[in-house]
């Protein structure tokens, strides 16, 4: 059974600016906490080819979303607690937890705030095998730091952000890692909707396995920002440049750009582009923040250094009849060492539809393409599923799911089918 550790500075930090929202903000603190039972049942337990296994898993969850402080001190949370029991023991129970927090404190409005996040998910130890209990580590990252505003002018900003970061990796310790980052921006506003800069800096990355091979970056980049009735974008362009303990040296041009498109009130298109020199530890940081910026579990965690590169488009439309959302995202990934290169394809789409104030139906679907570019393997992953809510309630909803999953590889032994059945029952307060 996984145990749960949440740095202890982390909790330290949470809880002082907690105190200080709860005391001093209490009539802007907003808690919603929801408790919940699900059953689900698996035809393939383990995602084999053969010798498929039957599973019946009861899951109990509490959760919480938290929005605390309108002032000086904010703290937003999300954070979910379950436990699954696998009925036929195909899987030892286990516990898992799902947290995404952040704490801000505005010390001295428009010249300096600090900012916590602590971010805890789970990933595959191997991203090529399937999504199993026996594949997957609980992932907790740290975030602290401060943000240093220096106004030039009313037009003109220096911005300093020294920043510590904490990757702790539960199964394979190897990972475990700690970054210290420097980074200056300079925006100047040329025009009422154009801002153009400069942003710069360096990142040490420490490995807590001492023979792994440490490194440090160093970058520039030309950034410019907009905004017209319909439209927003934002990108930059530059140079990154790392050097590991070993000596070897890597450097390229790096940059991205985010473009979004306003269709309706309530649609709207979304284009972002990027290729970066990086680690798996930012990449798992990076989803966090902006999820919109890339899937995450495609990532092999490694300690090396990769090019990643991302286009991703997706269109959303959040009419009340029917909400649609719709992406695309190819991905390449190169790795400096080990020989896990690989092209990825992904698409999905989903859709709700309302029947009535208390009933609504929805399927999505989902597609993806593998590929080693360092060995002769593809991977082919599909899934579909459909679901239907029912509101018992105002705080009572209930939810019934079918889904089905196929995965066609290269390696015989990948392949597998799965039809799953899952049902659970949710009971929100507060809202």
């Amino acid at each position: 059974m996984y145990p749960i550790r949440l740095n202890n500075c982390a909790l330290v930090i949470f809880t002082g600016m907690f105190f200080c929202i709860s005391t001093a903000n209490a009539n802007d603190t907003r808690l919603e906490p929801t408790v919940g039972i699900s059953t689900e049942y698996t035809d393939n337990s383990r995602l084999t080819e053969s010798g498929e296994l039957q599973e019946l898993i009861t899951t109990t969850y509490v959760g919480v979303n938290l929005d605390a402080g309108s002032g000086p001190f904010q703290l937003n949370a999300n954070s979910t607690l379950k436990y699954k029991d696998y009925m036929q023991s195909t899987f030892a129970n286990r516990r898992y937890l799902n947290l995404n927090a952040t704490a801000k404190w505005d010390m001295w409005k428009n010249r300096l705030d600090w900012k916590l996040q602590d971010f805890v998910t789970q990933q595959t130890l191997d991203s090529l095998s399937p999504d199993t209990p026996d594949n997957t580590q609980h992932v907790n990252v740290l975030t602290f730091g401060p943000n240093i505003y220096f106004p030039i002018s009313g037009l003109q900003k220096i911005t300093l952000r020294p920043e510590y970061r904490k990757f702790n990796y539960h199964n394979d310790h190897t990972y475990n890692n700690q970054q210290n980052s420097l980074t200056a921006d300079w925006n100047y506003q040329i025009f009422r909707t154009i801002n153009i800069g400069l942003t710069g800096g360096t990142n040490e990355v420490d490995y807590s396995d001492p023979t792994i091979s440490d490194n440090e970056s160093s970058n520039i980049h030309f950034i410019v920002s907009g905004q017209r009735l319909r439209f927003n974008y934002s990108g930059k362009l530059g140079s990154t440049y790392i050097e590991k303990d070993t000596g070897a040296k890597i450097h390229g041009i790096t940059g991205d750009l985010v473009w979004t498109y306003n269709i309706s009130g309530h649609s709207n298109f979304r284009t972002y582009i990027a290729t970066d020199l990086t680690d798996t530890s930012n990449n798992l940081l990076n989803a966090s923040i902006n999820p919109e910026n890339g899937d995450i579990s495609n990532d092999q965690i490694t300690t090396e250094v990769l090019r990643n590169s991302i286009i991703r488009l997706a269109y959303q439309n959040n009419d009340p009849r029917l909400n649609t959302s719709i992406w695309l995202e190819l991905r390449r990934q190169n790795y400096t060492e080990a020989l896990l290169s690989r092209d990825v394809q992904a698409a999905g789409i989903a859709f709700t539809y309302p029947i009535t104030a208390m009933l609504s139906t929805g399927i999505n679907t989902r597609y993806s393409r593998t590929e080693l570019t360092d060995d002769d393997r593809k991977d082919n992953l599909f899934n579909i599923a459909g679901n239907i809510n029912y509101r018992l309630s105002r705080r009572l909803l209930g939810t019934a799911e079918l889904k089905y999953n196929k995965k066609y590889s290269t390696l015989d032994t990948a392949e597998f089918n799965e039809f799953r059945i899952f049902f659970n029952l949710a009971y929100k307060y507060g809202g």
